[in-house]
């Protein structure tokens, strides 16, 4: 065997030690597919795209690497439906409902810590007077609210004798509250400042309504498919770490603290709601995972 040979061997054995030592992402890999945005103004979720992101990078080194991508364009409804398989999305995250946890496995943390339970209403100019009359949830029920048709607490409106008005698309929603089908939009207070600022231009004659705080638990959880219990419990310890190291708080501080400034919560007069859909599980006694603004 001459020099040439022997060298080209030896590289050939080195280059194949090294295919063999370094993984194939794209086959090893955890897959995580996760709701995509609804459409080009939906920002309302972003915050949890970073938690789950932040979650799963915390435990890297006892997991492994993983790739992370937006589903195709769904509704709520349809994510819940497509996570019953699991391919076309393998994650979500939804409201804590008795039908949920049936459905599917929780990760029972509360994500931006119940936050989205206080809700504040975007309304017409013309009825603003007509909103700071209001003083009980008797009050309120002169008033009809926008939903959508598939989200979870159109139920909770029901059932507490609210007038519900429902639309099929969620930008739909704000056009219908500003031609008069119904007469107040109910946002979570990390929701409508956003919402309300990305379409001044558009419906200059909306505004936040100054004087009300509507609160029923609303805690949204991370959600996977009844099967995929490796994901769940990747997706726990990674929000438990983040907990204890503070990353948690900061990404609550970061995507919510403007808004909760931006309501002035305090001087908002409270109005509560029952929420007949609420698991019994929901760790409501752990006041360290929630959000109470009259206490913070």
């Amino acid at each position: 065997m001459n020099k040439i040979s022997h060298l080209v061997i030896i590289s050939l054995l080195i280059i194949s030690a090294l295919l063999f030592a370094v993984p194939h992402a794209s086959s090893k890999d955890l897959q995580v597919i996760y709701p995509a945005r609804e459409s080009e103004y939906d920002t309302r979720d972003d915050d949890l795209v970073e938690i789950l992101k932040t979650a799963l990078d915390k435990t890297i080194p006892t997991d492994g690497p993983y790739t992370m991508r937006p589903s195709i364009q769904m509704n709520e409804g349809r994510c819940r439906q497509e996570l019953k398989s699991g391919v076309l999305v393998n994650i979500i995250w939804s409201v804590a409902t008795k039908e949920a946890e049936a459905e599917f496995l929780s990760v029972k943390i509360p994500l931006r810590k119940g936050i989205l339970g206080y809700r504040v209403f975007l309304i017409r100019k013309q009825d603003k007077d007509k909103f700071a009359a209001v003083k009980t949830l008797d009050d309120l029920k002169k008033f009809s609210v926008g939903q959508g048709h598939t989200w979870n607490d159109l139920a909770v409106f029901k059932a507490n004798g609210i007038d519900t008005v429902t639309g099929n698309d969620y930008e739909r929603l704000f056009e219908m509250l500003m031609i008069g089908r119904f007469d107040y939009f109910s946002r979570g207070i990390n929701e409508a400042p956003a919402e309300l600022a990305d379409r001044k231009d558009k419906y200059p004659d909306m505004m936040l309504e100054e004087n009300l705080l509507l609160y029923y638990p609303w805690p949204k959880f991370f959600y996977v498919n009844k099967h995929d219990k490796t994901l769940a419990d990747r997706v726990e310890r990674g929000l438990k770490i983040m907990i204890k190291d503070g990353s948690f708080d900061d990404l609550f501080n970061k995507f919510n603290q403007k808004h909760i400034d931006a309501v002035n919560l305090k001087n908002r007069r409270l109005i509560k709601l029952d929420n007949p859909m609420l698991p019994s599980s929901v760790p409501l006694d752990r006041k360290e995972l929630w959000y109470d603004p009259f206490n913070n």
